[in-house]
């Protein structure tokens, strides 16, 4: 049997596996994308899909250097004070016929409130020095993508941008921003999510990376979805939308 050069096994490690229902009644279906959890509040009895996002967060910056594992909550996973104020968005994959889902993706809105900014405005207030960003402004935050196909992880995260598009319009949010590494920047750029920089990448203490500013362009990302098809993704009664990626996600993209 040959490997294909883009499937890395190493990964599956760190993908966590939960007991989940999200695929009852969708059995034909591979993945699906939807909410887990408002302002820390787990949404339609799926905290098992909630804490799979948080140890997905927390393999992820144990392995890119960003925490320590001392720094991990007692079981395992990463949370922070702004998932207190964040919508919570994963992608699954289904364990087919086990009852099982592997959470495979994760993104969360984090959203100004009138007493707190967003993180990106505490570690670069230069580049907010002459605008003031209005209460319900968003941060695309904890975005990642993991799976053994490598070219399939690259295209996990355009569904959550759709999920969240949606979200962000439903409610009328925005402008929208992200904390980025300036690779995760380039690679955005060529899935097509418009994204520009807002300035200079540095090293940040706290998150032990180097980061930069970044505004999404929501109405340029609107037309990317409006031209492209949503992929028939509706946060409509916060339930879960089901994709099977290998038919639907590379579409012209």
């Amino acid at each position: 049997m040959t490997i294909s050069p883009n499937f890395n096994s190493e990964k599956t490690q760190h993908i966590p596996v939960v007991e989940s229902t999200i695929f009852k009644g969708h059995e034909e279906a591979r993945f699906a994308v939807g909410a887990v959890a408002v302002d820390d509040k787990v949404i339609n009895g799926y905290g098992n899909e909630f804490k799979g996002a948080a140890k997905l967060r927390a393999s992820t910056y144990v392995d890119l250097g960003y925490v320590n594992v001392d720094d991990l909550d007692e079981n395992g996973t990463e949370l922070d004070l702004d998932d207190e104020r964040a919508l919570h968005l994963i992608v699954a994959e289904q364990v087919a016929g086990a009852g099982l889902a592997r959470i495979v993706a994760n993104m969360r809105l984090v959203i100004k409130t009138d007493h707190e900014p967003l993180p990106v405005e505490r570690y670069f207030p230069g580049a907010f020095s002459n605008v003031d960003l209005p209460v319900g402004s968003v941060e695309v935050s904890r975005l990642i993508s993991m799976h053994e196909d490598l070219s399939l992880q690259s295209s996990l995260k355009w569904p959550l941008f759709i999920a969240g598009l949606k979200h962000v319009d439903k409610n009328k949010l925005g402008p929208v921003f992200g904390l980025l590494a300036p690779a995760l920047t380039r690679s955005l750029i060529l899935q097509r999510i418009p994204v520009r920089s807002l300035a200079e990448a540095k090293y940040i203490e706290e998150i032990n990376y180097i980061k930069h500013p970044v505004q999404i362009d929501v109405d340029r990302l609107r037309k990317v979805v409006d031209a492209t098809g949503d992929q028939g993704i509706d946060l409509h009664g916060s339930d879960f939308s089901y994709l099977n990626f290998d038919k639907t996600i590379n579409k012209d993209l």
